[in-house]
């Protein structure tokens, strides 16, 4: 069930994010950036941000006991799971304590490469401000009372970002 969950999760958040919201951005729009081939070479791009994302989907799941759902998605927790029990600091979240932000920006902005779509490149920065802000002003406090000591000695071991 809680596998279920986490493809729920990844379905209403991240793809509303990296999926929908870019296509809304660019439904109207005609590429306004000319990478000639080169932005078929950056197919990859997108693809590392959308494997980075799974691998931490699958962390949480197996790891952490949870989804990605953030503490205060308490009331779709029904639906689409609830926030880890255990904390996860192990395979990518060993190097940053954000790597599912950092795999849905760098979708955003392969996307944003491959399409040739300049919005799409302020997008992934605006994403980046936006999940920036969530992280320090909700997550960290949060992680710090849930997990106490065990957080802060992670957060001296690793950088926010990278």
């Amino acid at each position: 069930m809680l596998w279920l969950k986490g493809i729920l999760f990844t379905l209403f958040i991240p793809a509303s994010v990296a999926g929908l919201m870019p296509w809304w951005l660019t439904r109207n729009r005609n590429p306004d950036i000319d990478w000639g081939n080169w932005h078929f070479a950056c197919l990859s791009v997108f693809i590392t941000g959308v494997i980075i994302y799974f691998i931490t989907l699958l962390y949480f799941l197996v790891k952490g006991g949870g989804t990605p759902a953030i503490w205060f998605t308490k009331a779709m927790g029904w639906l689409i799971g609830k926030e880890p029990v255990n904390m996860v600091s192990s395979g990518l979240y060993k190097y940053s304590p954000n790597p599912m932000y950092l795999g849905v920006i760098i979708t955003v902005l392969g996307e944003g490469i491959y399409l040739e779509h300049s919005i799409l490149l302020k997008y992934s920065l605006v994403l980046f401000i936006i999940f920036h802000l969530v992280v320090v002003l909700i997550e960290e406090p949060h992680l710090r009372q849930k997990f106490g000591d065990e957080y802060e000695q992670y957060t001296k071991r690793t950088r926010r970002w990278f």
